[in-house]
């Protein structure tokens, strides 16, 4: 269906930080291009940093030394990210849910449908970098938790805003449909996990 960024598509639900802001307009065409090539490099970033390597049958020593390198270049990332967390000011989690197609979030104060955004989602806990993503608003949903966004029992419902992406690539499009599958592939291994348990 035409609009609707979660008919008959894979969904991947979290919390993660994300900042919204309305536009006028979206950005000219060599800067959208930028910011699509952007968002490819950070989405096969992501990519390295959750598929374990592979290692060669041939040299079983080589593939024990790539995975020490691995574990202290993942080590490194890890505390870089954790400094540049408490330098920067990275917004705070919220409930959200996305794919390749669009996004929806929870927010108390969410924006109007039709309103145009540009947003910055970070999808990757060991970087700090965000997607920088357009979208359009199309519609509003009841949110699920009371008070959420405020961290507080403030007694008010936050709203779901459902957002359709804007002027995606092709490749950060298979990007953000292959970090959703592997996100939703480790969620149902880890709820098998707990299952045999």
């Amino acid at each position: 269906m035409p609009g609707e960024p979660f008919a008959e598509a894979l969904v991947f639900e979290d919390e993660m930080p994300l900042h919204w802001e309305a536009v006028d307009r979206l950005p000219p065409g060599p800067r959208l291009a930028t910011l699509n090539a952007s968002n490819e490099a950070l989405l096969r970033v992501q990519e390295g940093l959750e598929e374990p390597a592979r290692g060669s049958e041939e040299s079983q020593e080589m593939a024990q030394e790539f995975q020490r390198l691995d574990a202290k270049l993942n080590l490194m990332l890890e505390l870089m990210a954790e400094w540049l967390r408490g330098q920067g000011d990275l917004p705070p989690p919220v409930p959200l849910r996305f794919n390749a197609r669009g996004i929806a979030w929870e927010a108390e104060d969410p924006p109007a449908p039709d309103t145009l955004l540009r947003l910055r989602l970070f999808v990757c806990p060991s970087l700090p970098k965000p997607l920088v993503l357009h979208a359009r608003v199309l519609r509003h949903e009841p949110g699920d938790e009371p008070g959420h966004d405020t961290g507080g029992d403030t007694g008010a419902t936050a709203t779901r805003a459902v957002a359709e992406f804007l002027q995606l690539s092709p490749a950060a499009v298979d990007g953000l449909e292959r970090l959703v599958f592997r996100r939703h592939r480790r969620e149902v291994a880890l709820l098998r996990g707990q299952s045999r348990d």
